[in-house]
């Protein structure tokens, strides 16, 4: 089964099920190296990887899902537009193949099915939140051994995602890609100085009433979905609701130095009120939509997906539920990740997979290189390098001790925007300058962005205060005293931090690399960890691209296959 995800001209991705298992999975941006790969749903170099991972041809896939339905409203199971279908898969990579036929997966459905699916639960309650998808942007649904049943869904003019970005975008963060930064603003604001009363967190969800900005709940407005009216009319209305508040749109400056454009990184009380004031909100209303879940489905556990489902903050709210006992989200759980569920759904109805399918317990699912590729990369570059064998876990972790920032470019790319330990940026997280430098100096971006810990497993009691696997980086806990005291550039101002946890591995270098680090300077096995790219790109797919990366900023070393690499002042 092929899925391919991403059919809003954004986040477009594929993956490829055999026999009900994930063989491979990966984002188109990462090969374009256009963020979000905006402006476009083709799918066809990352399909095309997927095809070449497994050694088979477009010719040889079973079935081809996508996630969305191109004729929305009126429903279809199948899409045979041979202009769509060649947008998505473009024929020149095929052999000039021309697939006459896909499915057609409901937006949502492939949304749940990525987070139930691989979830390795047998019964869960699912909640999919985003802006918008075939007129849709919450659902609630049952998952089980026979799949998933619909309960409960909300309209796109009911849309949280949307909200939550509207708010990123006044404050001047940037555009819908952006959101996230949000987040991380919310957290050094006041979430009592204002009061948000158009959206209403109550018993079985929230009620989102812009009536006094020109748009009414009981308007019909079908018809100006697809062509996005509705979309720049609630703009308009959000806009003049916060505006209201007194806090005007605010269009933040920004400079240039050596040819980068860097933002402006200050921000004023009034705008992190306003963050935390909708960053609140959004866990309300979460939080009630979870609940009715849980309680319609009987379950314990609960499955998140969609793009709303990146909000780390919002899923420590949910994982602290006294109803879940299981929390599982989906570390792609934006546009992207429906390649997954649209594949898996696909291998459900044709009798290929069977629930409880294989518990997801890895994102690496792209592209791998061997070492001799990046040898021949490096020596082509002129970069001075040494072979470590082995011992680059450890020569890596030397230099990480010694203050230096590291790149890490190992084994196969990770589906999702989390950096998890193969396509990173490691440094000391005993230092609090250690994550300035890498905010400033290296991501070029605002001061207050938090960065993660990655940490071994058997440090999870000391540090999260739980031994609970955390292995997407996407869950926030708070910070036990001991965190707060010895890895202080992983906690965020609000005393939380989104962990990755993994298992101590002898055959793992990032499982070594964390050992080492804690033997080297006798503390905790944890590193500070973000994503391997500038904050302009996509994270690095390729060595050429890690080795442009490297090259191009003040990184120390880069650690790449069994290669050390180091700048010549960190020699």
């Amino acid at each position: 089964m092929l899925g391919l995800g991403g059919p809003y001209y954004h986040d477009a991705s594929a993956c490829l099920v055999i026999d009900g298992r994930i063989v491979a999975f990966a984002e188109e941006e990462r090969f374009s190296r256009r963020k979000h790969h905006k402006d476009s749903r083709s799918c066809a170099v990352a399909a095309a990887y997927c095809l070449a991972d497994a050694g088979i041809t477009l010719q040889d896939v079973d079935e081809i899902a996508i996630a969305f339905n191109p004729t929305w409203p009126t429903p279809s199971d199948t899409c045979t537009d041979a202009d769509l279908i060649s947008e998505l898969l473009d024929p020149a990579l095929f052999g000039g193949h021309r697939p006459r036929e896909v499915t057609v997966i409901e937006h949502h459905l492939a949304h749940a099915a990525s987070a139930f699916h691989p979830s390795g639960f047998d019964e869960a309650a699912v909640l999919v939140v985003d802006g918008s998808g075939d007129g849709v942007s919450a659902t609630l649904a049952h998952g089980t051994t026979s799949g998933l049943k619909v309960l409960r869904q909300f309209p796109f003019s009911q849309s949280l995602g949307w909200f939550y970005e509207t708010v990123a975008e006044h404050l001047g963060l940037g555009d819908w890609t952006s959101s996230g930064k949000l987040m991380g603003l919310a957290g050094y604001g006041d979430p009592d100085r204002y009061t948000l009363d158009f959206l209403t967190p109550r018993a079985g969800g929230y009620h989102l009433d812009l009536s006094s900005y020109g748009i009414r709940p009981d308007e019909r407005i079908e018809d100006q979905y697809t062509d996005l009216r509705y979309y720049r009319r609630l703009k308009t209305a959000y806009a003049a609701a916060y505006t209201d508040l007194g806090i005007p749109p605010h269009r933040r400056a920004r400079t240039y130095s050596g040819g980068r454009i860097i933002p402006d990184t200050g921000y004023l009380p009034e705008h992190a009120d306003l963050a935390a004031c909708a960053q609140r909100l959004l866990e309300q209303c979460l939080t009630e939509l979870a609940r009715d879940a849980l309680t319609t489905t009987g379950a314990t556990r609960l499955c998140v997906a969609g793009g709303v489902g990146l909000n780390c903050s919002a899923n420590g709210r949910l994982a602290q539920l006294r109803e879940v006992e299981e929390l599982f989200v989906q570390p792609a759980a934006g546009d992207a990740g429906c390649a997954i569920g649209a594949a898996l759904e696909a291998a459900l109805r044709r009798g290929d997979l069977t629930l409880p399918g294989p518990a997801m317990t890895t994102a690496a699912l792209g592209p791998a290189f061997a070492p001799g590729a990046v040898r021949a990369l490096l020596d082509e570059s002129g970069l001075p390098y040494r072979d470590m064998g082995e011992d680059l876990p450890m020569a890596a972790a030397g230099q990480i001790a010694l203050g230096r920032t590291v790149g890490w470019f190992q084994g196969r790319m990770e589906a999702g925007p989390r950096a998890l330990g193969h396509r990173s940026i490691l440094a000391d997280p005993h230092h609090t300058s250690a994550r300035d430098h890498i905010n400033h100096r290296i991501k070029h971006r605002e001061p207050w962005r938090p960065l993660a810990p990655a940490l071994l497993a058997e440090a999870g009691q000391d540090l999260l205060g739980t031994d609970a696997p955390h292995p997407f980086m996407i869950v926030a806990r708070q910070a036990t005293e001991t965190a707060r005291k010895l890895i202080p550039a992983a906690v965020h101002t609000d005393g939380t931090l989104r962990p990755q946890t993994v298992a101590r591995d002898d055959t793992d270098p990032y499982a070594c690399l964390l050992a080492s680090f804690a033997e080297q300077t006798g503390r905790p096995p944890a590193l500070l960890n973000t994503s391997f790219n500038h904050e302009a790109e996509p994270i690095v797919c390729t060595p050429r691209d890690a080795v442009a990366t490297f090259a191009a900023g003040p990184l120390d070393a880069l650690a790449i296959g069994p290669f050390l690499v180091r700048k010549e002042h960190a020699s």
